[in-house]
């Protein structure tokens, strides 16, 4: 497994770079995160890359009318390939080391997009973005007993704050919203498996020097063999006849866009910030999720969405601000 130039810096950070998460652990647990120097805004900026990159997700995978392990197999069938080419061109390799440390994660996601798929068959996007927005929620809970991470109580507060825009946000469509119980409940497993996958990639780039790359070409490899199994059982020759057409430009972007750009992007950014920011940050995708529903599927935006919207970018503004857990507020 080759080093990254991110993961190089973690043993002699040149002045005026960013330090990326450090190796050690400390009782058990991976020490806290630190940004230094001119180029700290570059974790934020990517961050804001991946927030676009996911947002843009739910609607477009909502365009695929394909079944649910139909485009599952197309999305990381098309991916994983991609990323192998890219690390292989880059000089570096998947090692058997790397590909048991993606098993658990990878298996998660891939069970993930397969909840992902068929939620959508079943809901509004505004439903699917209600129960992502309980995740920084569930970080908040794991966060310290697993990263180390204690967050104030500030952070805590806005968080919820956060969250209730969030709610807003994806609620404030009012009769727009369309779901069913096994949407709502197609939704909240895919919370948890995302969940589950988030927490045990971030927990790899807090405590070894993982090249994102070499990461999520185990990831996607993994996420594309868990889709395998249930294929051969219930997938048929006219579940793969409905994929066609158009439905190529849409996997083309969800893979690409979403996935290798969006999940790279978020590989990296890992080694940045703590799981319980990053993940209230991501909140954020609900606005683009929300906004790009509209002109695509025709779900419109209320004024009650707008404010709730408001009260979000206001959360997230605010714990950016935060001073982190292991750093004092700067005294003036």
């Amino acid at each position: 497994m080759t080093t990254t130039p991110d993961s190089a810096a973690s043993n002699s950070a040149a002045p005026g770079s960013a330090s990326p998460a450090s190796s050690e652990v400390d009782n058990g647990q991976p020490t806290a995160l630190s940004v230094s120097g001119t180029a700290s805004w570059m974790p934020l900026a990517v961050m804001g890359l991946v927030i676009v990159a996911w947002g843009a997700g739910p609607p477009i995978t909502k365009l695929i009318t394909a079944p649910p392990l139909v485009g599952v197999l197309f999305r990381f069938g098309m991916s994983f390939p991609v990323l192998f080419g890219i690390v292989y061109a880059r000089g570096g390799r998947v090692s058997r080391s790397l590909l048991r440390s993606t098993a658990l994660p990878g298996i998660s996601f891939g069970i993930n997009l397969i909840f992902v798929f068929a939620t959508l068959q079943e809901v509004t996007v505004a439903v699917l973005a209600t129960a992502v927005a309980i995740q920084p929620a569930l970080l908040l809970i794991v966060a310290g007993p697993i990263f180390g991470e204690k967050p104030t109580l500030n952070h805590v507060l806005w968080s919820m704050v956060g969250i209730s825009g969030a709610g807003i946000v994806v609620l404030g469509a009012g009769d727009e919203v369309r779901a069913s119980a096994l949407g709502v409940m197609l939704a909240l497993i895919s919370v948890i498996t995302f969940s589950i996958y988030f927490v045990l990639t971030r927990l790899a780039r807090s405590t070894t020097d993982v090249d994102p790359i070499e990461w999520m070409a185990g990831i996607n490899l993994w996420a594309f063999l868990a889709a395998v199994p249930p294929s051969l059982f219930l997938v048929g020759r006219d579940d793969f006849a409905q994929f066609g057409g158009i439905d190529w430009l849409w996997m083309v972007l969800l893979a690409y866009l979403t996935g290798v750009l969006g999940h790279v992007a978020m590989s990296w950014v890992h080694g940045y910030i703590e799981a319980a920011r990053s993940s209230l940050y991501l909140l954020a995708m609900n606005l683009v999720a929300v906004g790009l529903a509209w002109p695509i599927h025709d779900e419109p935006i209320t004024l009650i969405q707008v404010l709730g919207g408001a009260v979000l970018l206001w959360a997230v503004t605010s714990v950016i601000r935060l001073p982190k857990a292991d750093q004092p507020a700067e005294v003036a």
